[in-house]
């Protein structure tokens, strides 16, 4: 999954505020596209049809809107991108911006603090998402998706959202959750 969404580097090139680029990489949108497209159409080949491939996106971000986001959508879909990954900018929920990508017949993925299972379903029952994306939540609880399944949410280790995971992460360290102890 090529990660296009939240600021990181494939975004930075997307989007016309970061993207000061006079090359073939930067200006117009079609050049603020290649290298999105790039990556996919090299990703395609090597993944074959036995392998799915997603793009991770935010769909509103620093300079652009819906408008240039569908058309990146159109052209990496039409690239060989199985499912989209809509991440949200902070502001936004999970799914609010997922009904204008609907007509391209790939199944959407819907993330963003998604950790209760009551506002992952929510999601999926309003149509929001085809699919809800769990991170954190994993963290906590790795068992997360099995005590779903057999409806065991009281034993479900919750994200507090204290970004101890994070600051793992940032500091090079192995990540997990402060709650392990």
């Amino acid at each position: 999954e090529p990660h296009g969404a939240h600021g990181y580097l494939i975004n930075q090139f997307f989007s016309p505020e970061q993207n000061g680029r006079t090359d073939a990489y930067g200006g117009s949108l079609e050049n603020r596209m290649r290298l999105a497209t790039q990556i996919v159409e090299a990703i395609r080949p090597i993944c074959g049809d036995r392998m799915l491939l997603t793009y991770r996106h935010t769909p509103v971000g620093r300079g652009y809107g819906i408008d240039e986001s569908l058309t990146l959508a159109e052209t990496l879909v039409s690239a060989g991108v199985d499912i989209l990954d809509l991440s949200p900018s902070s502001d936004e929920q999970p799914g609010d911006r997922a009904a204008p990508f609907r007509g391209l017949g790939v199944p959407l993925i819907a993330v963003g603090r998604l950790d209760e299972v009551d506002r992952a379903l929510e999601v999926l029952a309003e149509d929001r998402a085809d699919l809800v994306a769990v991170g954190r939540a994993l963290i906590a609880d790795a068992q997360w998706p099995t005590k779903v399944r057999r409806g065991r949410m009281d034993k479900i280790l919750r994200c507090i959202h204290c970004d101890g995971c994070h600051a793992d992460l940032r500091e090079g360290r192995v990540v997990g959750c402060t709650q392990w102890g």
